[in-house]
């Protein structure tokens, strides 16, 4: 899934308009979602579901990620993928996981990566994630 997420990469036969990345066409299928006959809520559960059973394999390592075995949410926002973001808020993902490896949350991590880079380009946008993902329920590690 990594790769899917770090290189934004295009589904070449989207299953809807709206599924445009690969990384949505394994998370679907492997939810055994059918984008025809299942409900926005419907998708959302299934999505979750499969979520929740795999989470602790839903991780990434790369030389653009500051975290080992980190979070395939966390890499996802240092990608500044704003569609994975928006989809993981739109299935009702957890997002008060807190990683054995860096003991955060993603909540935490965003928190962490708005500070170092205070004042340049990128603050902005690790606000934006920041503010999306608390209003969808995220919490701080000293929250849980």
């Amino acid at each position: 899934m990594c790769i899917y997420i770090g290189s934004r990469t295009k589904d070449p036969d989207p299953l809807k308009p709206e599924y445009k990345y690969m990384y949505q066409r394994r998370f679907l299928e492997a939810a055994c979602v059918d984008v025809n006959k299942d409900s926005e809520e419907g998708i959302s559960k299934k999505v979750s579901g499969m979520w929740s059973k795999f989470e602790e394999d839903l991780y990434c390592n790369n030389g653009q990620f500051d975290v080992q075995n980190g979070s395939i949410l966390k890499y996802a926002a240092v990608s500044k993928f704003d569609a994975f973001i928006d989809d993981i808020i739109k299935w009702k993902i957890n997002l008060n996981r807190v990683d054995p490896t860096d003991k955060r949350t993603i909540l935490d991590y965003v928190k962490y990566q708005k500070e170092k880079n205070a004042g340049n380009a990128l603050e902005p946008i690790l606000q934006e994630y920041y503010e999306l993902l608390r209003d969808a329920g995220a919490k701080h590690k000293s929250e849980l």
